[in-house]
């Protein structure tokens, strides 16, 4: 259903997290497991354990980063990333990565220079905690014992996924509440983002799609007595256009989706909230195969207009692209995996210190394809993927090339290559960066005066655990396989997050 905004938050769905917290927030079993203890010895033995490290200081800054290489004098902007950081705070370490307080990163690209801030962000959650000097908010998959009641989405919100700049604001992204605005300059935290009167707290989603025109499409999900998925419209200049609430039966984990020209995509999987499970929020999931994954497409112009696929059962974060074919065929991609042991499991032990099979649970490439007669396929390749991006200008539209992490060379046990996907030769092209180093997402950053989506770069972060340094890549995006043009190296290793996004001069 469409709702005006009056009308919106009288539904007693529009809860987000919090409407499930204070369920379970004093059920948890508790763990005898010291995280923080355990992580420390670990990270003596191991290196790679480095970007799951609590960095040593809130705030970060350096001028004119030595650069290896030569930056290329057309590419200026700013790049900011976006993660979980602060996994150690007042005696208690996160129990799954993606509960970390935000921090986020700027780096600032001019005349052939960069310059590097960092900062955590100041939530009203953070701050309420360090002025109690104690964890006071439980979180995606961490306890916290006599934690204080949530009573409502953002009490708890961590704006630790993403980052998105649009029509002249900076907002840092969750999914279980609002996103928050940022200073671009100082990156301090300056409130959450409403997006009309009486929208405040509506989830919003981490991976909103930006059209080439501007116009903003995202999603929330209701989570209450019946499960609602959030939809909104959002014009090139911010403004709300629409919002709509639909009816998810079994409503499985969605972190993202795609968008075509015509139409809204989102693949469920059958990872399904059960709201009589008495345990923390991921464990109050089960992994049901039998539903297998169910795709939902709703009109761009009528989002009254759905129509529902099935699919096999599998679980994905991170979409690259959609497009439709003139006889309206939809076809998109998703990184997937046969199962969810990612969430429950790996994500949650390399917090202990334990990489035992985290490279394994990583997806793979597959592509979708949705016949207007209501069948659909799907085709998983054997290629480990994460993190795919597309030029901006091809968002919706049929795309050549798609840009991911990959798995290269025998140490697999983290994605460790860059690699361009070219889907009309079937071909790719892929740079190893070799032992030692965990590169981060990078994102595809158009040359001027140019409409090939190839002609640019790709800009990203690398962590180098041996030398304890990270550092900031741009590639050719015609000759990844080269390796990149140039790198500029911080003096300090950042911990690994998750997407960042790039803007050539001001926000």
């Amino acid at each position: 259903m469409v709702m005006q905004r009056r009308d919106f938050l009288k539904s007693s769905a529009v809860l987000g997290l919090a409407g499930l917290v204070p369920r379970f927030a004093h059920s948890i079993a508790s763990t005898d497991t010291d995280w923080a203890a355990s992580f420390a010895g670990a990270l003596k033995e191991d290196p790679r354990l480095l970007g799951w490290k609590t960095p040593s200081a809130d705030t970060f800054g350096t001028e004119a980063l030595r650069i290896e290489g030569k930056w290329p004098a057309a590419l200026e902007g700013t790049f900011w990333r976006n993660g979980p950081a602060v996994h150690d705070r007042h005696g208690l370490r996160c129990q799954h990565w993606f509960d970390g307080d935000g921090f986020l990163q700027a780096f600032r690209i001019s005349g052939g220079q960069v310059n590097h801030r960092a900062r955590v962000l100041n939530t009203p959650k953070l701050t309420a905690e360090d002025e109690a000097a104690r964890r006071l908010y439980s979180g995606f998959g961490t306890h916290v014992p006599d934690g204080a009641p949530v009573r409502k989405p953002d009490d708890m919100n961590v704006a630790n996924i993403s980052v998105l700049a649009h029509h002249g604001e900076l907002l840092a992204l969750w999914e279980g509440g609002s996103a928050s605005v940022v200073d671009p300059e100082s990156l301090r935290w300056q409130g959450f983002k409403s997006w009309g009167q009486g929208l405040e707290g509506v989830p919003f989603t981490a991976h909103p799609k930006v059209d080439p025109d501007g116009t903003l499409w995202a999603f929330g999900y209701a989570l209450g007595a019946k499960h609602q998925l959030v939809l909104y419209h959002i014009s090139p200049k911010g403004a709300l256009v629409k919002i709509a609430l639909v009816p998810i039966d079994a409503f499985g984990m969605l972190h993202d989706f795609v968008v075509t020209d015509a139409h809204l995509v989102f693949m469920i999987p059958p990872l399904v909230m059960e709201m009589g499970r008495e345990t923390s929020f991921i464990d109050a999931h089960r992994w049901r195969p039998e539903l297998g994954s169910r795709v939902l497409v709703v009109a761009k112009d009528d989002f009254e207009d759905r129509r529902w696929y099935e699919l096999p059962p599998a679980f994905g974060f991170h979409h690259g692209n959609a497009w439709e074919e003139a006889d309206g065929t939809i076809r998109f991609d998703q990184c997937l995996d046969d199962d969810a042991s990612l969430v429950f499991d790996a994500l949650r032990d390399v917090m202990r210190g334990d990489l035992d099979g985290f490279g394994a649970a990583f997806g793979r490439y597959a592509q979708i394809s949705l016949s207007p007669s209501g069948g659909a396929s799907m085709d998983m390749t054997a290629d480990g993927a994460e993190f795919p991006k597309v030029a901006p200008s091809t968002v919706g539209k049929r795309n050549r090339y798609v840009y991911h992490l990959g798995v290269a060379g025998g140490d697999d046990w983290y994605l460790r290559s860059l690699v361009k996907r070219d889907l009309n030769k079937d071909r790719l092209q892929a740079f190893d960066f070799g032992a030692g180093k965990i590169p981060e997402e990078h994102v595809f950053v158009p040359s001027a005066g140019s409409n090939d989506e190839d002609a640019g770069w790709l800009v990203g972060t690398v962590l180098d655990y041996q030398r304890e340094v990270s550092g900031l890549n741009v590639f050719d995006a015609q000759h990844i396989e080269d390796g990149p043009l140039a790198t500029a190296w911080l003096p300090y290793p950042m911990p690994l997050g998750f997407h960042g996004c790039f803007r050539s001069g001001l926000v």
